[in-house]
C-alpha cells in the first residue's frame, strides 16, 4: 500500500512539472515582467518590459521588445524570432549573443548570453494580453 502511494505520488509530481505547450500561435500577444542585469557594474540597467509577439509563421514570430521608462514604452527592438515548438524556446542570434526564452503556457523566462559564454541579462515575462 505505501509503495502504491508513493509511485502515485511521483507520478503527479512528475506531471506538475511538465511545460504547458504552447503552439506558435498562441504565443501571440502581450508579454510583461522584468529584465534583470546579471553583470554587475555595467552599463546595464535593470527595466520593466513589455514584449509584443505577433505575426506567427512556420517557426518564426515577430516580437517587439519595449522597455517602460516613465510609464511610457520605448521600442528597443523589433525582429522575427525563431520558435522551437519542440522545446518550446523563443532564439534570436545578436551580435552581442543569443536570446534563449523558453515559453510555459502563460509565463516565459530567459537568458542573454554573451558570445563568451557570460549570463548577460534575465527576463521574466507573464501573458498581460
Amino acid at each position: 500500500m505505501f509503495a502504491a502511494v508513493l509511485f502515485i505520488l511521483i507520478c503527479e509530481s512528475g506531471f506538475a512539472a511538465e511545460k504547458k505547450r504552447v503552439g506558435i500561435g498562441g504565443l501571440v500577444g502581450e508579454w510583461s515582467g522584468t529584465s534583470l542585469c546579471q553583470v554587475k557594474p555595467s552599463p546595464c540597467h535593470d527595466e520593466e518590459v513589455v514584449f509584443r509577439l505577433s505575426h506567427p509563421e512556420k517557426d518564426k514570430i515577430r516580437l517587439q521588445a519595449d522597455k517602460i521608462v516613465d510609464g511610457k514604452a520605448v521600442t528597443t527592438g523589433v525582429d522575427d524570432w525563431f520558435y522551437d515548438s519542440a522545446s518550446q524556446v523563443l532564439i534570436w542570434e545578436i551580435p552581442r549573443g543569443t536570446w534563449k526564452l523558453t515559453v510555459d503556457g502563460d509565463e516565459i523566462n530567459g537568458t542573454l548570453i554573451t558570445r563568451d559564454n557570460v549570463v548577460f541579462r534575465k527576463v521574466h515575462l507573464h501573458r498581460s494580453k
